[in-house]
């Protein structure tokens, strides 16, 4: 049983107290998943990707139910220390989580490039204007109370 401080929206390998999951969690890949029971509950954590520059990324991001538990608990725990486990036993109707792996959330230059097109390439649509001077009043059609004022 390991433990940590509830610090982040993810668990970082270095606030881990616990030798068994910390390995564990530093043995993945980026984009493989793995289960963890955190005070109890059981779910599914994602190893962040490596960094741009290739160095690796330490941290365990929670998904699908685990990720709303965690943000309740960084809601309403923050700072306060709770348990780590690693599954003793597959359970029964636990999905079998053990080959699944996330594609990177990195893309290649390439697609950032024409991302950036698309982009770029969309100046000339949406509004436009004129040049004409109009007061935010006069645009919304509001008569003004001169008296009040």
């Amino acid at each position: 049983m390991a433990r940590t401080a509830i610090r982040d929206v993810v668990i970082w390998v270095k606030h881990i107290h616990g030798e068994d999951v910390s390995q564990r969690v530093l043995g993945l890949q980026g984009g493989e998943t793995l289960d963890l029971v955190v005070d109890g509950v059981r779910g599914a954590w994602r190893k962040m990707d490596d960094g741009r520059d290739g160095r690796p990324t330490t941290g365990i991001r929670p998904i699908g139910r685990m990720q709303d538990f965690w943000r309740e608990l960084y809601s309403s725990r923050r700072g306060d220390v709770v348990t780590l486990e690693l599954p003793q036993t597959e359970e029964e109707g636990a999905p079998d989580r053990s080959n699944l792996t996330f594609a990177r959330l990195a893309r290649t230059q390439e697609a950032r490039k024409s991302a950036l097109d698309a982009l770029l390439s969309l100046k000339d649509a949406g509004y436009r204007n004129n040049g004409a001077v109009i007061s935010r009043d006069d645009m919304h059609d509001r008569e003004l109370d001169r008296e009040g004022l």
